[in-house]
């Protein structure tokens, strides 16, 4: 690849294994066309779509690391951890997340139960029709509503149904950020504080938030993502720099279930250098030299 015009990756990216509308093959075909010289696949609770989108990157001589986005709650806030390079053929690893795809399909009927009450025409049979291979989430009840016409568009779906403090808002049975990082861990994956400006803390709070984390062994912080400004780039930074975390960054792409969002270039002006993916590689390296690798 040409260094000079392959430069920036995407290290944070969905397919139609969670709520993105791109399968792994369509992902690297676009990465390819931005000229982006590394993308992960980061579907959340899943590892379904990544030995597609390995075998896709490799017939396309496009660099990639397994991903995936775990989803967490402390203290009632919503906080993401990326995980990267994991050994995800485990049986372990595979069998935990099953667990956690099991509870959101419980919390997807009680959901369904309570929209079903006030008259909305949906069942757990027509999503998984209409989301043949997804990890189903909120996004999918209001993608399907939407695309039903039983409501204006998917983002009132939350704002009025199923987000917090609506009506048919069911909370999800939580996983903590430290046991997510400990699960990674131990199946020999990275660990990264994903979107951290999202979790709406001040300054003072993320900073010792991201210190806790950093005790249980976080490694890195998604420094550069769609929507951050120049002073949020900047925050993360000083908090990456005060705990000796590495950055990387990535769109969030979701193809048409986010059209504001383009794979590798966010909002329009993301550019995630090449060395956060590098970063990931020598973070992968010095774990397997520890030992963190074991045989599944």
């Amino acid at each position: 690849m040409n260094s000079d015009i392959d430069s920036f990756v995407d290290l944070h990216i969905h397919s139609v294994f969670s709520d993105g509308t791109c399968t792994p093959e369509e992902l690297a075909d676009l990465a390819v066309k931005q000229r982006l010289a590394a993308i992960a696949l980061t579907d959340h609770d899943t590892a379904d779509g990544i030995p597609r989108l390995l075998k896709a990157c490799k017939d396309l001589n496009l660099q990639t690391i397994p991903g995936i986005e775990l989803s967490c709650t402390w203290n009632g806030k919503s906080i993401h951890i990326l995980g990267y390079g994991m050994d995800w053929q485990r049986d372990s690893f595979r069998q935990k997340l099953k667990e956690w795809q099991s509870d959101r399909e419980t919390r997807n009927s009680q959901i369904i139960e309570r929209l079903q009450k006030r008259g909305y025409d949906l069942s757990m049979e027509l999503l998984h029709l209409r989301f043949p291979d997804a990890v189903l989430t909120r996004a999918s009840i209001a993608v399907f509503l939407a695309e039903t016409k039983q409501v204006p568009d998917k983002n009132w779906v939350f704002s009025n149904l199923i987000g917090k403090g609506c009506p048919c808002h069911v909370p999800r049975k939580p996983v903590a950020p430290e046991e997510a990082i400990r699960f990674l861990l131990d199946h020999g994956g990275i660990p990264v504080f994903a979107h951290p400006i999202l979790s709406r803390m001040c300054e003072i709070q993320l900073d010792e938030f991201t210190g806790y984390l950093k005790a249980f062994g976080l490694m890195g912080i998604e420094g550069y993502y769609s929507g951050y400004s120049a002073s949020d780039e900047a925050q993360i930074k000083r908090i990456a720099k005060k705990y000796d975390l590495f950055l990387t960054g990535g769109s969030d792409f979701h193809g048409a279930a986010k059209p504001s969002i383009s794979i590798g270039t966010g909002k329009g002006k993301l550019q995630v250098p090449r060395s956060c993916f590098q970063s990931l590689l020598e973070a992968q390296s010095r774990l397997q030299a520890n030992g963190a690798l074991l045989p599944g």
